[in-house]
């Protein structure tokens, strides 16, 4: 399992980054449209629980949310062997570019949580999967300096896919 600490051992590992097929994910995505942001992710949720029964709904709710969690800062590293994401000040997540599901971390629950890597011709795709689900990270460049962020969350528990998408900046 590897991980990286810190912002300074990521940044000097995006400096020797490449591209992906002429993309450029490498460097800072900062959050665009940080005002809307809470209302898109609630909307998100909502869309999930009204699908719930009436009973569970509630107690549905603040889990949801807890999922959804904004990123004001997205630092990304593409290079030759693994794929390096982290949000805001967490710590940063690795990933081989060969990954077909690995073992990338225990989580504090002690829940073993597998790693797969996809890369199309303009997008990254980290699919993160555990015993309560699966959770698809999509990084889509879809301008210049402009970047598309999907997460999708699947779990048996739950109706529909819990799915939300925002725009960053370079």
């Amino acid at each position: 399992m590897n991980k990286l600490i810190g912002v300074g051992v990521l940044s000097v590992a995006l400096s020797s980054g490449v591209q992906a097929a002429g993309v450029d994910f490498d460097g800072k995505w900062v959050l665009q449209d940080a005002d809307s942001t809470q209302a898109k992710l609630d909307e998100a949720v909502e869309n999930v629980a009204k699908e719930m029964n009436f009973f569970i709904r509630a107690l549905a709710r603040p889990v949801l949310k807890k999922q959804t969690q904004i990123c004001n800062l997205w630092l990304l590293g593409l290079q030759e062997i693994q794929f390096q994401w982290q949000c805001d000040d967490a710590e940063a997540d690795t990933i081989s570019v060969t990954a077909k599901s690995d073992l990338l971390k225990v989580d504090e629950e002690d829940v073993e949580i597998f790693g797969t890597y996809q890369q199309t011709n303009d997008s990254v795709v980290v699919i993160l999967e555990s015993e309560r689900g699966k959770r698809t990270n999509t990084w889509k460049q879809v301008g210049e300096n402009e970047l598309l962020y999907t997460a999708k969350l699947e779990s048996e528990k739950l109706p529909t896919p819990l799915t939300w998408s925002l725009t960053y900046k370079k």
